[in-house]
């Protein structure tokens, strides 16, 4: 499973960023900026806002792996909308206008969880999918967090 870009309601471009060493990215996956400016892996309520999209595999074989060497990032703008599955709950039109959790595991949304409140469902698609938008993200490099 992957998250992908659903609809881009403004433009959507590539950023480099350096990665954090020796850690694995899978291609799409979400990503945000740790304290020290490396790219990581979203995982839920952590305490930065959503980057972007991965858009390049990171693996313990790179020959670069260790390294904090810079990868692209598709990253969108305030209105991006993005599809994720439904892997933990069903989906229910009921979803619309709901704060939901991220799950890192499975890269998809818990639309029967509110703890961690990551996305926020703009669209209900079916049973185990669903239009969102990050519930906090980064604008632009060096810009406020929304």
């Amino acid at each position: 499973m992957t998250v992908r870009i659903f609809r881009a309601n403004g433009p959507v471009h590539i950023e480099f960023y350096p990665k954090t060493a020796s850690t694995l990215i899978s291609f799409g996956e979400p990503v945000y900026l740790t304290t020290d400016g490396r790219l990581s892996p979203y995982t839920p309520a952590v305490a930065a806002p959503f980057l972007g999209l991965c858009k390049k595999a990171i693996t313990a074989t790179d020959s670069d792996y260790a390294s904090t060497t810079r990868i692209p990032v598709e990253v969108g703008t305030y209105d991006t909308e993005y599809l994720f599955d439904a892997s933990t709950t069903t989906a229910a039109a009921t979803d619309v206008g709901e704060f939901v959790d991220y799950v890192e595991a499975t890269v998809s949304v818990n639309v029967g969880s509110t703890s961690a409140n990551d996305v926020y469902v703009t669209q209900y698609i079916s049973g185990t999918l669903v239009v969102g938008k990050w519930g906090r993200r980064v604008t632009s490099p060096g810009a406020t967090i929304e």
